[in-house]
């Protein structure tokens, strides 16, 4: 009778053991699944739409894009922080990698922007066309162009001029694009406009892998050590390269 108890209690024991050995490999099949299910949804905020890899934000987590292209969508605007500059995007193209951004800065008030000049991650985006440097500087002792700020005499002025050199005269100064076209430094208004029409950007991460990785059935995304991945129903998929350096000019003058 004891025996018979003993084999009873050693049959419940392996019995429950199977059952927690089961039970703690579920987890990763079961995040596998979310990150493939998670990373197949676009982001859609307002006019921009479709917008998926290397972009995460919304519904898509942060496994699902590169740890610096986070959209934010509010009030069914878009915006996107690139080298400490917020910007607002105001078109995206997803056939093309394309974006349209503006500084949100500028957007509210030519004299008062935050301190940063334009600058692109050369890793992450290329200018898709030619634009020209314009510069911006501010609490200048002396200087021969310059327009009020909103528009009114007398008050704060910002300086302006074509280029990227600071005066030694000014204790700060911001380098923004603007398009070829672009003129007249003069004018409040003009040079307002031609900083709020923005500039298109071209995203260049990982873009060749990721059309490999759709292909072949998976959504791209980042593993947790930032490393480009493939996700496949079943988990990460086999025989995927990371994403090697992205390097390209910058089409800028």
């Amino acid at each position: 009778m004891a025996s018979h108890t003993v084999h009873l209690s050693l049959f419940t024991v392996l019995h429950h053991s199977v059952i927690f050995l089961l039970l703690i490999q579920i987890p990763p099949c079961s995040s596998s699944n979310d990150s493939y299910s998670n990373c197949a949804n676009p982001i859609n905020c307002g006019k921009i739409r479709n917008m998926s890899f290397p972009f995460w934000g919304g519904n898509r987590p942060k496994e699902c894009g590169h740890p610096l292209m986070q959209l934010i969508c509010k009030n069914d605007t878009s915006y996107i922080t690139i080298k400490d500059v917020l910007y607002q995007v105001l078109e995206a193209n997803p056939d093309s990698h394309t974006l349209k951004i503006t500084r949100q800065d500028y957007w509210i008030d030519l004299c008062q922007p935050t301190h940063v000049s334009t600058t692109l991650d050369s890793q992450l985006y290329v200018y898709e066309s030619l634009y020209k440097n314009l510069t911006l500087s501010y609490d200048c002792a002396l200087f021969p162009t310059y327009i009020p700020c909103n528009g009114v005499l007398g008050g704060t002025s910002v300086y302006t001029q074509f280029g990227s050199l600071s005066p030694e005269s000014c204790k700060t100064s911001v380098v923004v694009p603007v398009p070829l076209s672009f003129m007249e430094i003069n004018s409040f208004i003009q040079v307002y406009h031609a900083i709020k029409e923005g500039f298109v950007v071209r995203w260049i991460i990982g873009v060749e892998e990721c059309d490999k990785c759709e292909k072949s059935g998976g959504v791209c995304g980042f593993d947790s050590s930032s490393q480009q991945t493939c996700y496949c129903r079943e988990g990460p998929c086999p025989n995927f390269s990371p994403d090697t350096q992205a390097s390209s000019d910058q089409m800028f003058m």
